[in-house]
Protein backbone atom coordinates (compact mmCIF):
# COMPACT_ATOMS: atom_id res chain seq x y z
CA UNK A 1 0.00 0.00 0.00
CA UNK A 2 2.77 2.56 0.81
CA UNK A 3 4.94 1.61 -2.55
CA UNK A 4 0.94 2.15 -4.32
CA UNK A 5 1.19 5.61 -1.89
CA UNK A 6 4.30 6.75 -2.99
CA UNK A 7 3.84 6.12 -6.90
CA UNK A 8 0.53 8.18 -6.98
CA UNK A 9 1.85 11.29 -5.14
CA UNK A 10 4.96 11.01 -7.64
CA UNK A 11 2.29 11.10 -10.72
CA UNK A 12 0.52 13.81 -8.68
CA UNK A 13 3.37 15.80 -8.46
CA UNK A 14 4.50 15.02 -12.16
CA UNK A 15 1.19 16.17 -13.10
CA UNK A 16 1.27 19.00 -11.36
CA UNK A 17 4.53 20.61 -12.38
CA UNK A 18 4.17 20.18 -15.93
CA UNK A 19 0.95 22.69 -14.91
CA UNK A 20 3.00 24.93 -13.59
CA UNK A 21 4.88 25.48 -16.10
CA UNK A 22 3.84 28.25 -19.27
CA UNK A 23 4.27 28.33 -22.57
CA UNK A 24 3.05 30.30 -25.47
CA UNK A 25 2.54 29.83 -29.20
CA UNK A 26 2.30 31.93 -31.79
CA UNK A 27 -0.69 32.92 -33.53
CA UNK A 28 -0.07 32.67 -37.05
CA UNK A 29 -3.76 34.32 -37.52
CA UNK A 30 -3.37 37.47 -35.13
CA UNK A 31 0.41 37.75 -36.13
CA UNK A 32 2.53 39.42 -39.34
CA UNK A 33 5.46 40.18 -40.99
CA UNK A 34 6.29 43.19 -43.24
CA UNK A 35 9.21 44.30 -45.26
CA UNK A 36 9.80 46.48 -47.59
CA UNK A 37 11.62 46.72 -50.72
CA UNK A 38 13.14 49.90 -52.65
CA UNK A 39 13.59 49.55 -56.12
CA UNK A 40 14.68 51.90 -59.02
CA UNK A 41 16.07 54.21 -55.89
CA UNK A 42 13.04 55.63 -55.07
CA UNK A 43 10.18 53.06 -55.50
CA UNK A 44 8.95 51.40 -52.36
CA UNK A 45 6.27 48.32 -51.94
CA UNK A 46 5.36 46.74 -48.94
CA UNK A 47 5.38 42.83 -48.49
CA UNK A 48 4.70 40.23 -46.15
CA UNK A 49 4.84 36.56 -45.00
CA UNK A 50 1.31 34.38 -44.16
CA UNK A 51 2.87 31.69 -42.31
CA UNK A 52 4.53 32.10 -39.03
CA UNK A 53 5.03 29.95 -35.55
CA UNK A 54 6.89 30.61 -32.63
CA UNK A 55 7.41 29.60 -28.80
CA UNK A 56 8.19 30.95 -25.90
CA UNK A 57 8.74 29.44 -22.88
CA UNK A 58 8.35 30.18 -19.29
CA UNK A 59 11.51 31.39 -18.71
CA UNK A 60 11.31 33.93 -21.76
CA UNK A 61 13.30 31.91 -24.34
CA UNK A 62 11.34 32.94 -27.79
CA UNK A 63 11.94 31.09 -30.82
CA UNK A 64 9.86 31.91 -33.75
CA UNK A 65 9.99 30.96 -37.52
CA UNK A 66 9.24 32.44 -40.92
CA UNK A 67 8.54 30.13 -43.52
CA UNK A 68 9.85 31.65 -46.93
CA UNK A 69 8.02 30.29 -49.22
CA UNK A 70 4.80 32.40 -47.98
CA UNK A 71 5.93 35.54 -48.84
CA UNK A 72 3.48 37.29 -50.68
CA UNK A 73 4.30 40.27 -53.04
CA UNK A 74 0.58 40.30 -54.52
CA UNK A 75 2.94 39.75 -58.06
CA UNK A 76 2.71 35.67 -58.39
CA UNK A 77 5.81 35.68 -60.23
CA UNK A 78 7.34 38.04 -58.36
CA UNK A 79 6.87 35.62 -55.16
CA UNK A 80 8.46 32.53 -57.23
CA UNK A 81 11.50 34.58 -58.19
CA UNK A 82 12.06 35.59 -54.67
CA UNK A 83 11.34 32.02 -53.07
CA UNK A 84 13.97 30.83 -55.76
CA UNK A 85 16.38 33.25 -56.30
CA UNK A 86 16.58 35.49 -53.08
CA UNK A 87 15.55 32.90 -50.42
CA UNK A 88 16.21 29.57 -51.75
CA UNK A 89 13.42 28.23 -49.49
CA UNK A 90 14.45 24.67 -51.58
CA UNK A 91 17.21 24.42 -49.03
CA UNK A 92 16.35 27.50 -46.39
CA UNK A 93 12.94 27.25 -46.00
CA UNK A 94 12.67 29.30 -42.48
CA UNK A 95 14.18 32.29 -41.27
CA UNK A 96 14.38 32.37 -37.69
CA UNK A 97 14.55 34.95 -34.66
CA UNK A 98 15.84 33.87 -31.44
CA UNK A 99 15.78 35.72 -27.99
CA UNK A 100 15.75 35.88 -23.96
CA UNK A 101 13.20 38.09 -23.03
CA UNK A 102 13.82 39.53 -19.65
CA UNK A 103 12.58 38.52 -16.35
CA UNK A 104 10.46 41.59 -15.65
CA UNK A 105 8.59 40.88 -19.07
CA UNK A 106 7.51 37.30 -18.08
CA UNK A 107 6.30 39.13 -14.77
CA UNK A 108 4.05 41.34 -16.47
CA UNK A 109 0.94 41.34 -14.61
CA UNK A 110 -2.72 41.15 -16.79
CA UNK A 111 -3.15 44.15 -18.75
CA UNK A 112 -0.11 45.95 -18.68
CA UNK A 113 2.68 46.94 -21.40
CA UNK A 114 6.06 48.13 -21.50
CA UNK A 115 8.35 49.68 -24.07
CA UNK A 116 11.70 46.62 -24.08
CA UNK A 117 15.00 46.98 -26.11
CA UNK A 118 15.55 43.36 -26.97
CA UNK A 119 18.86 41.88 -28.37
CA UNK A 120 17.89 39.36 -31.02
CA UNK A 121 19.52 36.77 -33.35
CA UNK A 122 17.83 36.45 -37.28
CA UNK A 123 18.51 33.94 -39.05
CA UNK A 124 18.36 33.69 -43.06
CA UNK A 125 19.51 31.31 -45.69
CA UNK A 126 21.53 29.87 -42.58
CA UNK A 127 23.28 33.04 -41.70
CA UNK A 128 23.35 34.44 -38.62
CA UNK A 129 23.47 38.28 -37.55
CA UNK A 130 22.32 40.15 -34.17
CA UNK A 131 19.62 42.69 -34.29
CA UNK A 132 18.38 45.30 -31.25
CA UNK A 133 14.63 45.81 -31.50
CA UNK A 134 12.70 48.06 -29.96
CA UNK A 135 9.22 46.44 -28.82
CA UNK A 136 5.90 47.75 -27.18
CA UNK A 137 4.77 44.14 -25.46
CA UNK A 138 1.55 44.03 -23.74
CA UNK A 139 0.14 41.28 -21.64
CA UNK A 140 -3.87 40.39 -21.84
CA UNK A 141 -6.01 39.62 -19.53
CA UNK A 142 -5.85 35.90 -20.80
CA UNK A 143 -2.41 35.74 -20.55
CA UNK A 144 -1.64 36.16 -24.46
CA UNK A 145 1.32 38.59 -25.13
CA UNK A 146 1.81 41.01 -28.14
CA UNK A 147 5.07 42.63 -29.12
CA UNK A 148 4.99 45.18 -32.19
CA UNK A 149 7.98 46.95 -33.16
CA UNK A 150 8.06 50.36 -32.13
CA UNK A 151 10.99 51.37 -35.15
CA UNK A 152 11.47 49.12 -37.91
CA UNK A 153 14.59 46.75 -38.28
CA UNK A 154 17.29 47.34 -40.45
CA UNK A 155 17.95 43.57 -42.09
CA UNK A 156 21.20 43.56 -43.69
CA UNK A 157 21.26 41.59 -46.98
CA UNK A 158 25.07 40.95 -46.14
CA UNK A 159 24.36 39.64 -43.49
CA UNK A 160 22.83 37.10 -45.02
CA UNK A 161 24.21 36.23 -48.45
CA UNK A 162 21.51 37.81 -49.98
CA UNK A 163 23.43 40.46 -52.16
CA UNK A 164 23.49 37.74 -55.03
CA UNK A 165 19.85 37.08 -55.25
CA UNK A 166 19.25 40.58 -54.88
CA UNK A 167 21.36 41.01 -57.67
CA UNK A 168 19.42 38.34 -59.85
CA UNK A 169 16.13 39.54 -58.93
CA UNK A 170 17.48 43.01 -60.45
CA UNK A 171 18.90 41.24 -63.67
CA UNK A 172 15.35 39.51 -64.13
CA UNK A 173 13.47 42.76 -63.38
CA UNK A 174 15.68 44.71 -65.60
CA UNK A 175 16.04 47.34 -62.77
CA UNK A 176 18.32 49.64 -62.07
CA UNK A 177 18.99 48.83 -58.80
CA UNK A 178 17.35 47.36 -55.62
CA UNK A 179 17.63 48.31 -52.13
CA UNK A 180 20.51 46.23 -49.60
CA UNK A 181 19.09 47.38 -46.94
CA UNK A 182 15.45 46.20 -46.13
CA UNK A 183 13.46 47.22 -43.26
CA UNK A 184 10.98 45.09 -41.52
CA UNK A 185 8.64 45.33 -39.06
CA UNK A 186 6.23 43.06 -37.02
CA UNK A 187 3.69 42.32 -34.83
CA UNK A 188 3.06 39.02 -33.22
CA UNK A 189 0.67 37.06 -30.66
CA UNK A 190 1.67 34.39 -28.43
CA UNK A 191 -1.47 32.93 -26.75
CA UNK A 192 -0.53 30.48 -23.69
Amino acid sequence: MRTHSLISFAICCAAFGSFSHASWTLDNDSSTVNFISTKNEHISEIHHFTKLSGKLSDSGQLQAAVQLSSVETNIAIRNERMQTYLFDVKNTPEATITAQLPESVMGMGAGTSAMVTLDTNITIKGKSAPYSVELSISKDDDGSFHATTVKPVLIKAANHDLDPGIAKLQELAGLKSIGLTVPMTFSVTFNQ
